[in-house]
Order: C-alpha cells, then structure tokens, then sequence
C-alpha cells in the first residue's frame, strides 16, 4: 500500500448494523475489511452503533461515565445478538423492545425525525483490551462512537412502513466528512448541510429466493429507500444490474451509483499467525475447502456430491466446510448427509486466525453457489492465487476479470462430469512445507497493494 495517506484527517463514520450481530457473516467481513483500509490510508473511523449502556442516559456525560458507557458499547459488540431469534423466543426481551421503541418513535416525531447522536472517543487502553480477539480486533482501528439510540430498528420500522418517512441524520460536515452505511437502510441525510451518506448495496437476493429469511417487501423498500436519498455503491456489477432491474431504474438514471469491489477479508496479521500453526482442528491431510454461510443457495450438497463422486477420497483428501451450521431444516440436512464420513470435516464456526489457516493450507477451495452479491470467499482465494473451482455465475465471471493471472476455473453447476475431472486433477499441498504457504502470503501482498489503492481512490471521490 502506499504510504500517502489520501485520507488523513478526515472523518467517516461507519454503520454497524452487522458487526452488533452475533455471527458475523460475509457483510461484517467487508465491514471489517473497510474499516482497517480506511484506517491505514489516514482516516478517523467512527463507529455509528445502537449499542450502548443507561450511563447515556444520564443527560450530561462526564468522564466517568463516557467510560462506563464505552465499556458497555465494546463488551456488547463483542458478545453480539441474536436480535431475531431472541425476539421470538423471549417474551419478556419482546415486550421490553416494543416499549422502547414506542418511546423512540415518539421521540423521533417530537424531534421532526432528527436522530439525536452523541459521539463518544475511546481511549487507547480501552481498545488494548479487544486488540486480540479477532471478533473484535477492528476496534483497534476505531476513532470514537456515534451512538443513536435504536437507529436500526427505526430505520427498519420505516423499511415496513410503520412510519410515514425516513429517520435523518444530521451530523453536520465539521464533525464528519462521509457516512458509508455498510448495507442498505431506510435512513437519510438532513439536509446538503448535512454530511453525505454512501450506502453500499450487496445483492437482491431477498428478492430473488423465495427462502430468505428477510422479508421481500421490507428488503425491497430498503433498497427503494437507500437510492432515493443517498449515493449508493454497489459491490459487483452484476449486483447493480439485478438490484436496478428490481427497482425499474432506466439505464440513464442514477449515474451517481458506482461499484467498488469489497476487500478480501482476509489480512496479513492473520495469514502470518496461521504461518507459524501446524495444524488446526486435528487437521493433517491435503483439504479442499468450502467456506461459507451454510444455506440453500451456496449448494453445499453439490459440493459434497461432487467430492464424493471424484478420487479425492481415495487419494486421502479431506473436505472441509467452514461455515455456521445453524439449527434449521437445510443445515440438519447438510448434517445428515455428513453422517458417519470421517473425509468430511464440518468445522462449525471458524474463527479469523483459523480461517486464514485453512486458506493457507488448501489444496483447492470449492464453490457450488447458484448466487451471489459478490463472493467474498472466492476473492480471498484470488488474492493467494488458490487454486478454484467455482460455479459458472456472473459475480465469479467478473472476481476472474480482477487479476488475469488466476487459478480460478468456473463449471456450469450442474455439470458433473466436468466438476469430477477438474477435482481429479487436483495437486495435493503438502501442510508441512512452510515454504508454499510464503509464496502465497507473498502474492496476497502484491494483491492487496493494488486492491486498497483502487478502493481509496474511489472512497475519496465521495469526500
């Protein structure tokens, strides 16, 4: 990277709608990604988060309290929530939200729909606490926090309409020079006083899969809301195309939303600590690698068909599938299937360090998805010039296009003959040889050089 920071002294705050969840999935990946880019080219990172403690409360905060409060807003970020499921399965956690939320929403019409913020710095010994827990770590790279007391769940509300506009942020330009909402919301700047707000649009694919967890109707909103009141970046053209199609945007209309292609989300603090680790996992055989959130629409049971159904086997390949295995009908299904298969390594949850090992150390990594906003795993391989099988889909076609010189083979989903012979032809790493892995740090160094300095350019261009 270079060492002019094109983003010294400036101030953009950052959304943290994800990285408050419990799992932190492909989204709070790039979120955490952006955060460390922007860091490294200058800028002043403050979190916009909801979390936060009763000490806010207290009308005038001294330091004391500041404190309390910060301790409270990290040790909440670090544990995460299961926001939903809590509200489903815990009527007491139900009620208590309702209540609060009445008061927000009266609040917000009271104040004319302005968020009231208060901007919170944290002090160094306070991030030194969380600089190794790789859930967390980004903090370390963290200026200060906006808090806004449910700002996601009233922006949500609005996204359901259950309210008649959007809430609005008015942080003025002398206390931030950009907002970048990590994903869509139904939220909006004041007004050109007001400093400006970058939504980044992953995908459509609420709207594309019938079995989505998210609401079509609210996520179409969202995405309606985002457009209308803010610059958006998107982060595959594909995903623009799909997303604007949805939203019935002429091709002339809306020039401002660009595509800014996320980072990987691996880093090299990461890849240099999985470096020096023998094994993980009682790993100690040649693997190919599934990484990714476990649902219908990655396919995992093709990948395992396909595996299967080569010499990998034989050849003592190990599968291994990185991914949450959640307690739902398609993960107990990917379980069963699994069964009794001592070749098929279902890790669960993998941690930053770990993840970066079983990069590392694959012999290939495997996707079998039949749709994407991007792909963040795939580009992870790219940036270490892993060698790739992945389905034939338009967001994989353009990862290819970002470094000609790549290991990256794409096969129609359902050719499975095709899918067997590329598996066949697969050359086993050998974990035990550190020398391999350095080559690939190496290229992951010179990939990232010219990514980072793409992704600044076009970040600046907004402030």
């Amino acid at each position: 990277m270079s060492d002019c920071k094109t983003l010294r002294n400036k101030r953009i705050g950052i959304t943290a709608i994800d990285l408050e969840q419990k799992e932190h999935r492909g989204i709070a990946a790039v979120t955490k990604s952006l955060i460390e880019i922007l860091y490294k080219n200058g800028a002043e990172i403050f979190l916009i988060t909801s979390v936060g403690s009763k000490s806010f409360k207290r009308g005038k905060i001294n330091k004391l309290y500041d404190h309390i409060y910060i301790s409270d807003a990290l040790s909440s970020l670090q544990k995460g929530f299961e926001y939903r499921n809590e509200f489903k399965r815990n009527i007491k956690y139900a009620f208590k939200l309702k209540y609060k939320l009445m008061l927000s929403v009266f609040n917000l019409y009271k104040s004319n729909f302005n968020l009231k913020y208060q901007i919170h710095y944290l002090r160094e010994n306070d991030k030194k606490k969380y600089m190794y827990d790789d859930r967390v770590n980004y903090i370390q790279y963290i200026k200060g926090l906006i808090h806004i007391e449910n700002i996601f769940n009233l922006c949500r509300l609005r996204s359901m309409r259950l309210i008649n506009k959007e809430p609005e942020l008015n942080i003025i330009k002398n206390e931030l020079d950009l907002i970048i909402t990590s994903c869509p919301l139904s939220l909006k700047r004041k007004d050109s006083s007001s400093t400006e707000i970058v939504q980044i649009i992953h995908d459509a694919i609420p709207l594309q899969i019938s079995t989505h967890p998210e609401n079509p109707n609210i996520f179409y909103n969202r995405l309606l809301d985002a457009h209308m009141n803010s610059k958006c970046i998107y982060v595959s053209k594909e995903s623009k195309k799909i997303v604007r199609g949805f939203l019935k945007f002429k091709s002339h209309k809306y020039k401002r939303y660009s595509v800014i292609h996320p980072s990987p989300s691996l880093n090299i603090n990461q890849l240099e600590k999985a470096l020096n680790i023998k094994t993980i996992r009682s790993i100690n055989k040649p693997l190919i690698l599934f990484n990714s959130s476990i649902v219908e629409r990655k396919k995992v049971e093709k990948a395992i068909s396909y595996f299967e159904k080569s010499d990998l086997v034989k050849r003592g390949f190990l599968l291994c599938i990185a991914g949450k295995m959640h307690q739902n009908k398609y993960c107990n299904y990917i379980k069963n299937i699994c069964k009794d298969k001592e070749y098929i390594f279902l890790l669960d949850y993998v941690d930053e360090v770990e993840k970066a090992w079983l990069f590392l150390n694959a012999s290939l990594l495997i996707s079998t998805s039949y749709v994407e906003g991007f792909g963040v795993p795939i580009l992870d391989a790219l940036s270490l010039n892993l060698p790739t099988l992945a389905s034939n889909i338009p967001t994989f076609k353009e990862i290819k296009k970002l470094n000609k010189s790549n290991l990256l083979e794409l096969i129609n989903l359902n050719e499975e003959l095709t899918w067997k012979d590329k598996l066949n032809k697969t050359k086993a790493l050998n974990i035990n040889i550190k020398e391999l892995k350095l080559i690939r740090i190496n290229h992951f160094k010179h990939f990232i050089d010219k990514f980072e300095n793409d992704l600044i350019s076009k970040i600046s261009s907004y402030i």
